[in-house]
């Protein structure tokens, strides 16, 4: 028996970029970036939201006991149902088929730090209880179904700077198993005292404040926040609704050479892995790869470990294969960074170009890389998320062909 094949039918995206798919499609392809020293921490390098009002989207009832990162999610989330025509109605059930998967770091980091310093300095008395729902890695997630009435899969993936991709493939095989009909899969992160903070005192944030990725003089990464997530669904799922699918999620691999809790295996070993895994399991050859959108962030070790494994997995073959860093554009998104560069894979295949790596100005990582907009021919996309932690994953898609 076939595996069913799972599509993408709408996205929903919040971003420093813009919000919405239009405007996220819009900043990543001017070639412009939306990282700049912080205006809310100091001595930070990040690419920020600013002020975001939910409204818009959610209305105000029930949006007040929200934090940041959820309300990001959920506003993402909110998206997706209305581009593909699943939001549930507020007075309501929900269905009971309908469900997200979340990738992310560090969840509400903000809300639990803050929950637990008030406890600590002044006692468990003075703690807000509207607070402790927040408290949890899995509440931006969990407050979202509720809001939302998903009332299927709901699912917090920590996988580190890969948790996005990780997401994606997570929702694919539940679905591939019959345990749900839609689910909405990406990730979720903020920019918070905390995250910058500890970019900070880890020294990964760029001090000239430009994120760099495969160059020669890159320095350093920055901190982004936001959410992206797919609809995910099968074939049939999609038919019987009259719902034309953009993408097919054709292949996935995993591999963690974890060492150290923070560094980067510059032999590259899991990361060759996942990849091979990825392509294997969508039965593509690297010469049916149409453009590669790499995870690179502007870590120099980080960096130089992708091209390595780039070069060891498609040989002399690389020199024909766009390649773009979109985190130039919007930073390091930690757990959601996958499925923001997964979402931009997306983007490519439908444009037939691979984005603008926003200020690329010379790499010596034997990678083709511009700061244009690449055009290409081709059905499938590379997409890679490896994480400082040992996570490395790779995702292949194509542009949906029935």
């Amino acid at each position: 028996m076939m595996s069913p094949r799972i599509v993408v039918t709408g996205v929903g995206v919040v971003s420093p970029l813009g919000i919405g798919i239009d405007a996220f499609a819009e900043g990543l392809y001017s070639g412009v970036t939306a990282i700049t020293s912080s205006p809310r921490f100091l001595n930070s390098t990040t690419a920020e939201m600013g002020e975001f009002n939910p409204a818009p989207w959610l209305g105000n009832k029930g949006v007040r006991v929200l934090d940041r990162g959820t309300r990001l999610l959920t506003v993402a989330a909110q998206m997706a149902l209305t581009a593909t025509g699943l939001s549930q109605d507020p007075a309501g059930e929900g269905d009971a088929e309908l469900g997200m998967v979340c990738g992310t770091m560090f969840g509400g980091v903000h809300s639990i730090a803050s929950f637990d310093w008030t406890g600590l300095t002044e006692g468990p008395s003075y703690v807000s209880p509207l607070e402790f729902p927040n408290t949890v890695i899995n509440a931006p997630a969990g407050q979202a179904a509720i809001k939302l009435k998903l009332r299927g899969v709901n699912s917090t993936v920590c996988g580190g700077l890969a948790s996005g991709l990780v997401a994606i493939n997570y929702a694919a095989e539940f679905l591939r198993f019959g345990r749900a009909r839609w689910l909405m899969a990406g990730g979720m992160e903020e920019v918070c005292d905390e995250a910058a903070l500890g970019f900070n005192k880890l020294g990964l944030s760029s001090p000239t404040c430009s994120v760099r990725p495969f160059s020669r003089d890159a320095d350093g990464t920055a901190a982004g926040e936001g959410a992206a997530l797919w609809m995910l669904e099968t074939e049939e799922s999609a038919e019987q609704r009259g719902a034309e699918p953009w993408l097919e999620i054709c292949g996935f691999g995993q591999c963690n050479d974890a060492k150290t809790i923070l560094g980067f295996d510059a032999r590259a070993t899991g990361a060759i892995a996942a990849i091979e895994q990825a392509l294997e399991d969508a039965g593509t050859g690297v010469g049916e790869i149409a453009c590669i959108i790499a995870g690179a962030s502007g870590s120099p070790t980080g960096d130089a470990m992708e091209a390595r494994a780039l070069r060891h997995v498609f040989g002399d073959h690389l020199l024909k294969v766009p390649v773009s860093a979109p985190k130039a554009a919007f930073g390091e998104v930690m757990g959601a960074s996958g499925a923001f560069c997964a979402v931009a894979a997306g983007l490519a295949l439908q444009r037939q170009a691979a984005p603008p790596t926003a200020g690329f100005t010379s790499t010596d990582s034997g990678l083709l890389i511009s700061s244009a907009a690449q055009a290409f021919s081709g059905e499938y996309a590379l997409v890679n998320a490896f994480s400082c932690d040992g996570n490395n994953t790779a995702l292949v898609i194509r542009l949906w062909k029935k």
